[in-house]
């Protein structure tokens, strides 16, 4: 027993994170040395202190009611501040209730954990979202008035003098508003998914078919297949599927194209009977900007994967039992890093 007890003192001494016992009235028992060189303070200082007492005075009552929520539920986790020898330092904080044989309440014991850097990276990457997110909302006003106004010119142009140079740069145009679009999505898309309930994602993928051109081709409706998700990114999601596959679908020999979305054991799967993706382009394809077609945008997978990753999902392309391409989405998966 004594052997085991020195093995575990000296493991708890090798973590970077503190490690910390409070008896049943709130005051410091045992600790590591972490806690020592953080506020330089010795084992003297450092008996009995309130947890409260080591953080700064904004966060102290967040402290204090984490201490209450692990008397009362057995366990907690708060966030706070503290002035240490290493700077001011964000912990993340831990408490588990700490019992007797006979259920007599000893006390709780956890660990702080330093999130400072984690949380700086979150706020600068929020702020980059935020301000690529402008960016694009700035352009895309700047160019839609003038795009407006060219628009304009070349309808009343038409009327005059019907041309094919008009119609290429009628269409130009349109293209140059998908581009918009799209690029304002991919700016939004990737932030986390809000408004989450239950959904059928059969009922989903039926309401995006009806918002695609899909002349030459047909949807198989799935079983019912229930998700967690925000309805309105989904559909958007499927939309940019479809429109992937009703481009790069079958050659012009007169043949539909099928698309069916089906159920996988990980959660979902959209494939078509089309040409199918290269399997070199399978990863290519979801980077900004890439496209297989002359005038694709290349937004539009970009924009899948953005949205699968802002519900925690992964999604990966791979071929279909007839030969198209299978694009297949995994519900249950860790995106974090």
């Amino acid at each position: 027993m004594e052997d085991r007890c020195r093995v575990l003192s000296a493991a708890l001494e090798t973590l970077d994170d503190v490690f910390y016992v409070y008896d049943a009235d709130g005051q410091l028992t045992h600790w590591n040395a972490r806690l020592n060189d953080l506020f330089d303070l010795t084992d003297e200082e450092l008996s009995g202190m309130a947890p409260t007492e080591f953080f700064v005075e904004d966060d102290r009552a967040a402290v204090e009611a984490a201490i209450g929520e692990v008397f009362d539920v057995g366990q907690t986790t708060v966030e706070a501040r503290a002035e240490t020898t290493e700077g001011v330092v964000r912990f993340e904080l831990t408490g588990r209730l700490l019992t007797a044989e006979d259920g007599t309440v000893q006390g709780f014991s956890g660990v702080g954990r330093d999130i400072t850097a984690r949380r700086e990276r979150e706020w600068h990457l929020r702020r980059q979202n935020e301000r690529l997110s402008e960016f694009a909302d700035l352009l895309a006003h700047d160019l839609r008035t003038p795009l407006t106004v060219t628009s304009g010119h070349l309808e009343l142009a038409a009327r005059a003098e019907p041309s094919e140079h008009i119609d290429a740069a009628r269409a130009g145009l349109e293209r140059l508003e998908a581009i918009i679009d799209d690029m304002r999505t991919a700016t939004r898309e990737g932030t986390l998914a809000t408004d989450e309930t239950t959904l059928d994602v059969a009922d989903v993928a039926a309401a995006a078919w009806s918002h695609v051109e899909t002349e030459r081709a047909v949807l198989e409706r799935p079983p019912p297949i229930l998700v967690a998700g925000d309805r309105e990114r989904l559909l958007r999601l499927f939309e940019n599927v479809f429109a992937n596959a009703a481009t790069h679908g079958p050659e012009d020999d007169g043949r539909r194209l099928t698309v069916r979305v089906v159920p996988t054991a990980e959660g979902f799967a959209v494939e078509d009977d089309g040409r199918g993706i290269d399997p070199d382009d399978r990863e290519w394809v979801f980077e900004p900007g890439a496209s297989l077609a002359a005038d694709g945008t290349g937004f539009g997978l970009y924009i899948v994967r953005t949205i699968a990753e802002a519900h925690g999902w992964a999604v990966h392309v791979t071929e279909g039992d007839e030969g198209g391409a299978r694009f297949e989405f995994d519900v249950d998966a860790d995106t974090t890093c």
